[in-house]
């Protein structure tokens, strides 16, 4: 039987006292199992993720164009491209996530590795992955103010080829009157229901 290969993006801070490390770890949990391999890529250890400059984002699009994917610039998409599933953690940060998540998907989008654009101009993707989870924490309540996962999941969906994108969250975790540990354990018990 082949091996699922799971990638572990980890956008978590405070990782040692990190409520959505917590909920993402319950999860790669449920994902695991003995033909299962998870790699774990935390993003504050990764010294060559940098933001694309002017000068990098026009030679990766001149590399891209002659299909040299050679340089180190395509080596999370290609990382990326090859997973069968995904796991994506990151607290609600400002609307979002954490900037550490935001380059790391600028380094997904490489055409010729994860998407390519139909002769309409439409991005078709090359991902081998057929699903996508985004796991998050919020101090507050989100509401229709969560653009972290609304983007993860328009990336995942419209350029990477990954329909089926889903979302585990506990909300209201710093608010004076609620009870942390109790939204924590059901969040915990919403995912240890839900069908995967």
């Amino acid at each position: 039987m082949a091996v699922k290969k799971v990638l572990y993006v980890d956008a978590c801070v405070n990782r040692d006292t990190s409520r959505t490390e917590r909920l993402a770890q319950a999860l790669l949990e449920r994902l695991d199992g003995p033909d299962v391999e998870i790699e774990t890529l935390v993003l504050e250890d990764e010294k060559s993720l940098l933001p694309l400059t002017g000068e990098l984002s026009n030679e990766r699009m001149t590399w891209s164009k002659a299909g040299d994917f050679d340089h180190p610039v395509f080596d999370y998409a290609k990382q990326f491209a090859e997973v069968d599933e995904v796991v994506f953690a990151a607290p609600y940060w400002d609307f979002s996530f954490p900037a550490l998540l935001k380059i790391y998907f600028e380094l997904l989008c490489a055409q010729g590795v994860t998407f390519v654009y139909s002769p309409e101009g439409i991005p078709t993707g090359m991902c081998n992955a057929k699903r996508a989870y985004f796991v998050t924490t919020v101090g507050g309540y989100s509401g229709d103010w969560d653009y972290g996962y609304d983007q993860v999941k328009a990336l995942c969906q419209l350029y990477f080829g990954i329909e089926d994108v889903r979302c585990f969250r506990a909300e209201g975790l710093d608010i004076i009157t609620n009870d942390p540990e109790a939204i924590m354990t059901e969040a915990l018990e919403e995912l240890a229901r839900a069908q995967l």
